[in-house]
């Protein structure tokens, strides 16, 4: 299954030149992405107006509990936006760095073409985006 941003992309209108190879396990990384980096809007008296996305992880605290709960708030919008993962876990990984000790995973499972796949995710940090 393509959500429809993945259908535009991926075309198959001849006149549009060759269709990209879709990738699943890509789709959904980036999926994930797009969770992480867009922030829900909260518009007059905290009304929610659109929950897509997630808080800044900056402006929560640096503890192991604070994270753990970032963790369990992302995993809630992976099972909400992104229905082709299933069994999602997340796991925060020490990355021996004092400036970013802790890195997090997405582990899941998809299928693709019918068959049962593993997925895993390490979410990028933007230093290492350069």
């Amino acid at each position: 299954m393509q959500f429809l941003m993945e259908r535009l992309v991926n075309r198959t209108d001849p006149d549009m030149g060759l269709e990209p190879p879709f990738d699943l396990a890509t789709a959904i990384a980036g999926q994930i992405q797009r969770i992480v980096e867009c922030r829900p809007f909260t518009g007059g008296r905290d009304m929610r107006v659109c929950d897509f996305g997630m808080p800044n992880i900056v402006d929560s605290g640096t503890g192991m509990n604070d994270h753990e709960r970032y963790g369990a708030r992302l995993a809630e919008a992976i099972a909400r936006y992104e229905p082709r993962l299933h069994d999602t876990r997340l796991e925060w990984m020490s990355t021996g760095q004092p400036l970013r000790p802790h890195t997090l995973v997405v582990h899941g499972r998809l299928l693709q073409d019918d068959q049962p796949s593993l997925f895993r995710f390490e979410l990028p940090c933007p230093d290492d985006i350069a």
